[in-house]
């Protein structure tokens, strides 16, 4: 029994412990390959490629068997309307066939001429590149989710290490003033403000360790795992390699465009396809049979067999259909007014998406800028308050106020960092390089 509780112990030890660490390339390429919805899209595009074959069967021939066993148990009377020779009737009845009377035959049919065949395989062709354009549209906001749930992920765990930092701190200050205050040389109010810095910094640390613990549980539902994962670089490393220098706006690239410009096309084939039902459509066929008459129910007497086969071309010409057609054709002509004004709505609504997060990005960039040399202006300020400290010039009151200043300022770098990054991706996707 303890031999099962140590190694449960142990086991979830290491299961914690041993988290899979990422890039965000790795974080990015593996969330695409586990998303459901993807895998979900691409059996959509599976299902579209495969209508053009059901075009191509439609025009296969079509052919057909039939097999008709039948027994007549009272034959039909025919009256003919006049006596046969030495009957003093004024008509006769007779009746003609056999009690069995069984059939076998084959159908075939083939399509000739139909002028919906091209239209068919264009709307088909249309509706592929829609569901492969909604599946680059779905990795793009995929990718936009996942990166962004990787970069809060690396400003909770920076932000939590600074915070243990400050615990870290606030404790040798303690340690520092319970010394003293111990030799008599600092007050009891100076003592418990120490403490109360402690419980400060002991609280904000435990706030950052649960905003840490969220932020990879978000990112371990974007990448759709149960494997646990951590991130593997640091702000500051990727903002070297996310460096947007030009504004390049690329939005006639953006997939919610391409949507509607697909969407106008199929409109317009659907157009064509109305007006293509009042052509005329045209097949060949044939039938082949063989019936037997016999009085008894057996299939192999002789002579009761007899053939019977025919082809024919067949040709069916819409006259008039109530006008519904022509009528179908102008809805569909409305739609296409719909499609190309939501074409030049997106287009204006992408383009001043693409300059405000360019202005935002510009922002976040300065704001950067500011917050670096606020951080080189607080470190030159520590060191010298460290050796006026050391010297005796300033109490350790002040010495602390400019640690939390540093302190104030690397929070600050952290979160400009982390806001301009995610301006980054979010200017990326707006003016369609994402």
């Amino acid at each position: 029994m303890i031999r099962l509780i140590l190694s449960f112990i142990f086991g979830f030890t290491l299961s914690v412990a041993f988290s899979q660490t990422l890039t965000l390339e790795q974080a990015v390429q593996k969330g695409l390959e586990n998303r459901i919805e993807l895998k979900s899209q691409n059996l959509n595009v599976q299902i579209a490629s495969a209508e053009n074959e059901k075009v191509k069967a439609r025009w296969l021939p079509q052919v057909n068997g039939n097999a008709d066993v039948r027994w007549n148990t009272q034959l039909q009377t025919t009256v003919l309307p006049f006596a046969l020779p030495g009957s003093g009737e004024s008509q006769t009845e007779i009746k003609l066939g056999r009690p069995f009377n069984n059939s076998f035959m084959v159908q075939a049919e083939q399509k000739v001429y139909d002028a919906n065949k091209k239209i068919d395989r264009a709307v088909n062709d249309t509706q592929v590149e829609a569901q492969k354009n909604n599946l680059e549209q779905l990795r793009i906001n995929l990718r936009q989710a996942i990166t962004e749930a990787y970069y809060n992920s690396v400003f909770a765990k920076e932000r939590l290490s600074l915070s243990t930092l400050a615990l870290q701190r606030a404790n040798s200050y303690f340690e520092v003033g319970q010394a003293r205050f111990d030799q008599g040389a600092v007050l009891k109010n100076d003592l418990d403000k120490l403490e109360l810095d402690v419980s400060n910094a002991r609280l904000a640390q435990t706030k950052n360790q649960q905003d840490y613990d969220l932020s990879l549980i978000s990112l371990q539902y974007q990448l759709n795992t149960t494997d646990k994962v951590e991130p593997g670089e640091d702000l500051q490393a990727i903002f070297n390699y996310s460096q947007i220098i030009d504004n390049q706006s690329n939005i006639e690239r953006r997939t919610e465009i391409k949507a509607e410009e697909l969407n106008l096309r199929i409109n317009q084939l659907n157009v064509q396809k109305q007006l293509a039902r009042n052509k005329p459509m045209v097949s060949a066929y044939g039938n082949y049979s063989y019936f037997q008459l016999a009085e008894t129910l057996n299939p192999f007497e002789k002579g009761t067999w007899f053939p019977a086969n025919y082809i024919g071309i067949r040709a069916s010409v819409p006259i008039f259909d109530g006008r519904q057609a022509r009528l179908a054709s102008n809805d569909f002509k409305v739609r296409q007014q719909i499609n190309t004004l939501n074409t030049e709505r997106l287009k204006s609504d992408f383009s001043y998406e693409s300059k405000s997060t360019w202005n935002t990005l510009q922002q976040s960039k300065l704001n950067l800028e500011e917050a670096r040399k606020n951080i080189a202006l607080a470190q030159r300020i520590l060191e010298t308050d460290k050796f006026r400290f050391e010297k005796g010039v300033i109490l350790l009151s002040d010495l602390k106020n400019t640690e939390y200043a540093l302190q104030s300022a690397e929070n600050q770098y952290l979160s400009s960092i982390y806001n301009f990054l995610i301006a980054s991706v979010r200017y990326k996707k707006a003016s369609g390089n994402l």
